[in-house]
């Protein structure tokens, strides 16, 4: 999951320099912008990423009690 966070927080704020970098904007703004950009978003995709696999797993975990439960296995 981490990798996939890092992956998208580089195309996040190489995508955010380029929009800033056409709006006329100083560079080091343009730079800070892109950073924090990046940085909120390697945080929102692991949170995110991290609730999904709990969710996957809670739901695997009670399939397999509830066959435990009834006898089917």
């Amino acid at each position: 999951m981490r990798q996939i966070a890092i992956t998208m927080a580089a195309i996040v704020f190489f995508a955010l320099a380029f929009v800033g970098w056409c709006s006329d904007v100083p560079v080091f703004v343009c730079g800070m912008r892109a950073l924090a950009g990046a940085g909120i978003m390697y945080i929102v995709i692991s949170l995110a990423g991290t609730a999904a696999i709990r969710i996957i797993v809670d739901a695997a975990v009670k399939t397999g009690a509830d066959r435990t439960n009834t006898g089917k296995e």
